[in-house]
Formats: C-alpha cells, structure tokens, sequence
C-alpha cells in the first residue's frame, strides 16, 4: 500500500511521469483520428467503385455516431469500475482491428455475404458500414479513459495544458492522413494500404502504454499545486469534494450539454464533409485536397493549443479560472462562427475561413474537457460518456440528414451554418447557468 512518503519518491509521481503518460496518451488520440480519417480524404475516390453516395456515406458517418455514442456510455461505465490502465489497451486494440479489417470490402468472395436483398452490389457498402460502427464504439473508449488518466495525474492549473496536448494528438492525426494517403498514391499504392498499416500502428502502441503506466500507478490521489518557487517534487494531495447539490448539478450538466453539442456538431460535421467539399462542391483536385485539408488541422492544433495557454496566461494576471475558461469560450466561439461564411463566399477566401473556424472549433474543446472535469470525480467518467453520447447521437442525426441533402442537392451551406454558429449556445448557457454555481467557486478556490 502506498504511503505519502513512498508515493513521493515513485517514479510515477514524478512530473516528468506525467507528461510522459501525455504523451502517450496523444499519441493513442492522434492514433483514434488517422483510423477515423482515411475514409473521408477517399470517399469522393470510393464513390463509384463501391457504389458510396453522398446518401450512403451519411450513413456511414450516422452509424460511427451512434456507435461512438453508445461506446461512450458502456465505456464509459466500465472505465469508473476498473480504471484506465487495463480497458485503454483493450479499446485501443479493438479499434485498430476495425480499421485492419475495413480494406476487405475489396473481397468479392466475402462482401457478397453481406449484400441485401434488392440492393444488388451493396456487400462492400454493407461490410464498410459494419466496421465503422465498431471502428466508432471501441474509439469511444478513448475519451474515458484519457480524461481519468489525466484527471489523476495532473493537478487543475495543468489540466487544461494537458488537454490541450491530449486533443492536439487528433490534429496532429488529421494532419497526417491526407499526406499520408497523397504519398501512398504518388507510390502507386491502393486506398487500403493506408487502412492497414495504421491499424497495424495502434497493435503497437499497447505494449508502450503497459510499460509506461505499471499497476498502481494510477491509485494515487491527484496531486495539487505547491509553491511554483520550490523545486520539489508534488506530494499527493487529496482535493476536497465540495457537498453534492442536485439543482446545481443540474444546472452544470444542462450547460456542458449544451456545449458538448454544439462543439460536436461543429467539429463532426467538417471533419466529415470537408475533403468531399472541396472536391465535389469546390472543385479543387485530390492532391489539392490534400494539402489543404493538413493546414486546416494544423490551424485547429494551434487553436487548440493556444486554448489552454490563453487561459494560463488570464490566471497568471489574476483571473479566477472559471473567468479565465468563459472568457476564452467566447474568443473562440466567435472565431469559429467563420465557418458559417464560408460557404456563401466559396473559393480560397472561403477555404480561408474554414481554416479560421478550425482554430476556434478545436480551441473550444480544452474548455469542454476542463469543464467536465469539474464533475463528481466518483461518476465522471460515466457522466462525462453520457454527456459525449447525446452529442454523438445528434451528430449522427446531422450526419444522415446532411448526407440525404447533399445527395439530392450538391448544398453543403446548411451544414457550415450550423458548424459555425451552434457553439454560441454553449456560451449563453454558460454565462446564465454556471457562473453563481458554487461547485466550481469552491474547486476553483482550490486552483
């Protein structure tokens, strides 16, 4: 059993530890989006071969919702049970699996199992959407367990840096695709090589995380902050818990409800539609697609980024933090709203402002992750599934309806309109519900 003494001198208390299991935890997030991200940099290249509409394709993302909702949930459930260490190596596998199996839609042989009645030719749809949506359930297992790992290990002024590091990893993946799947044509390579070999990464990543976070690592109580001037390692410090109340925690869940939804329908949306965007609505070429695609993630890594330091540097002049997170939900929010012009101007100037939008969209996510983890610490992970799965599952609604339109129509303006303009709803909400709350008053004086 550990004492305070001993969890002093472990290894795996110290702060190089720490970001270390950040690290790692970045690299499983940049792992979960380069297996979410390949089918749409190739869908447009998909669309004849398998018979993939813009109709089918919203289904496609409609299932990875729905089973990405219900993943967040179950896992949810099982990660405040058993903790991180053991269920991140078994979600992780089981998505890379997912993402290995998807290129045998090419299996002739083996899709015509799957084909329905009527449908002639719909095995390879049918097997592509049988493994997204488990490609969508064990990726849900991510966020639970990298949101407890992190809440564990790093103390409150740090959580928003390390979340921001935790989401940039889904940038840094997003970025990496199109480049990717640009290389692997220019070498002459199929569209399912990209499929396999980053499946085969993610078996790679289990045995690191194994080694890095041993048992009992994770038993300890989350540290809190000492003087900044002592050089000294950070004992283990328990935070107090603050007397539950239902009315106010009602008023905090309804308001990260509204947030969550409107961060999701933001960033789902174009990360769902964009390189068909550009191609199909736009005309831009494949490779143009694939350069521009990269700089939009790479805008959104540095929104993310500058997330968590805008709110360090708003603390460090004297802001309370709740302040210093509202603050910067409104600066972001407002910059994401570009995405909503974007679609009325078209062109470059239009790519532009969806490079805008991207910046501000992945910039609100730190808010969301820093927020939820002001939640009971004995549900969170649970509470914090369920709040991520109402968000899926209207983003799977969005998703099957856009894809119906867009097939019908060639008009993606409805969908940039409400990724520019919904997370405004989570800043209202949290300028009426959450700021006389004294849950987080109370956590914050902790801060």
């Amino acid at each position: 059993m550990s004492t305070p003494d001993s969890a002093l001198l472990s290894p795996h208390s110290s702060t190089p530890w720490r970001w270390w299991v950040c690290g790692a935890m970045m690299f499983a997030t940049l792992l979960n989006y380069m297996d979410r991200q390949v089918l749409p940099q190739i869908a447009t290249e998909l669309k004849a071969a398998y018979g993939l509409d813009d109709a089918r394709y919203g289904q496609i993302a409609r299932n990875f919702a729905y089973a990405f909702a219900l993943g967040s949930i179950f896992f949810g459930f099982v990660a405040d049970r058993i903790g991180p260490r053991l269920l991140y190596p078994i979600v992780l596998i089981g998505w890379s699996l997912a993402g290995l199996a998807t290129p045998m839609m090419r299996d002739e042989a083996l899709t015509a199992q799957f084909e329905q009645p009527g449908e002639p030719g719909s095995g390879p749809y049918y097997w592509l959407l049988y493994c997204r949506t488990l490609l969508g359930f064990f990726e849900a297992g991510h966020w639970p367990c990298a949101l407890l790992t992190a809440r564990q290990i790093l103390t409150a002024r740090d959580r928003p840096l390390g979340n921001g590091l935790l989401q940039s990893g889904a940038s840094l993946g997003a970025i990496l695709v199109p480049l990717y799947v640009m290389a692997v044509r220019k070498l002459g390579g199929g569209w399912e090589v990209a499929f396999w070999t980053i499946g085969a990464a993610g078996l790679l990543w289990v045995p690191v995380w194994l080694a890095l976070v041993r048992r009992g690592s994770l038993d300890q109580a989350p540290p809190v902050e000492t003087n900044e001037n002592e050089d000294l390692p950070t004992a283990p410090v328990p935070i107090p818990e603050p007397p539950f109340q239902w009315r106010q925690f009602v008023r905090i869940y309804f308001t990260l409800f509204a947030v969550i939804l409107g961060i999701s329908a933001s960033w789902q949306f174009i990360r769902e539609w964009l390189p068909k965007f550009l191609k199909e609505s736009q005309g831009f070429s494949a490779d143009a697609a694939d350069v521009i695609v990269p700089v939009y993630y790479i805008a959104a890594e540095l929104g993310c980024f500058a997330a968590g330091l805008f709110v360090r540097w708003l603390v460090a002049r004297g802001h309370e933090v709740h302040s210093a997170r509202v603050t910067g939900y409104a600066v972001f929010a407002l910059v994401t709203a570009s995405a909503a012009l974007a679609p009325l101007v078209g062109g470059w100037f239009g790519v532009g402002l969806i490079v805008l939008a991207g910046a501000g969209i992945l910039g609100l996510h730190p808010y969301y992750y820093a927020l939820a983890q002001e939640l009971p610490a004995k549900h969170m992970a649970l509470l914090s599934g369920i709040l991520a799965a109402a968000g899926w599952f209207a983003v799977g609604k969005l998703q099957e309806v856009m894809g119906v339109r867009i097939k019908e129509t060639g008009n993606y303006s409805i969908g940039f309109y409400i990724a520019g303009l919904t997370p405004m709803a989570g800043l209202i909400a949290l300028l009426v519900l959450w700021k006389s709350a004294p849950q987080h008053e109370q956590r914050d004086e902790v801060t």
